[in-house]
């Protein structure tokens, strides 16, 4: 159990690394899902909290974002779905990256480091920050969708930070189906 753990960490973080690289989101739905059929969602935190005012922050983006989207957020046992989300940072000197933040997938856990998404670790002279970010919706344990993506930062202050995951939510959420509202209302 611990190598199939193991190894899904590698994944993530070669596929965190990966979408560093081009800062294009990357984003799958399942195309035969009845997306319309999805009324209310419920926001999960993330398995191993490490900035709670900046994942508060990512749920309530999220909640709103999807509520705009004409879905309505409830309690966990109420809801059609499930949204998690993984924030991440990564740094990437001189064409290298250095992954920080990984040690929690969105629905299981793993072990590794975490040290946040607002500490910076000064490894060279030219050193870039991004901001990585998961979000997965489940229905019944199946994924239906799935966004990742990330944000270059300028500066590595929490305001900042904050900003750029506001903006990488919408664009992560963005092509999820609206739902079309009742002619009743």
């Amino acid at each position: 159990m611990r190598n199939v753990r193991f190894i899904l960490v590698a994944l993530i973080a070669a596929l965190t690394l990966a979408g560093c690289a081009s800062n294009k989101p990357q984003i799958k739905k399942v195309e035969n899902f009845n997306f319309a059929s999805v009324n209310t969602f419920f926001v999960k935190p993330p398995l191993n909290s490490v900035n709670p005012t900046i994942e508060n922050h990512l749920a309530a983006s999220i909640t709103d974002i999807l509520t705009r989207k004409g879905l309505t957020p409830v309690s966990k046992e109420e809801a059609d779905v499930e949204v998690g989300f993984f924030p991440s940072t990564a740094l990437k000197e001189n064409g290298k990256s250095v992954s920080i933040g990984l040690g929690t997938g969105v629905f299981g856990r793993s072990s590794g480091i975490s040290l946040g998404s607002i500490f910076n670790i000064p490894v060279g002279e030219q050193v870039t920050q991004y901001q990585n970010l998961q979000i997965d919706i489940v229905e019944n344990g199946n994924f239906i969708y799935s966004a990742a993506g990330s944000a270059e930062l300028e500066t590595h202050d929490s305001i900042t930070i904050q900003t750029a995951l506001t903006e990488l939510v919408n664009e992560l959420l963005e092509p999820y189906p609206q739902k079309l509202s009742d002619s009743g209302d």
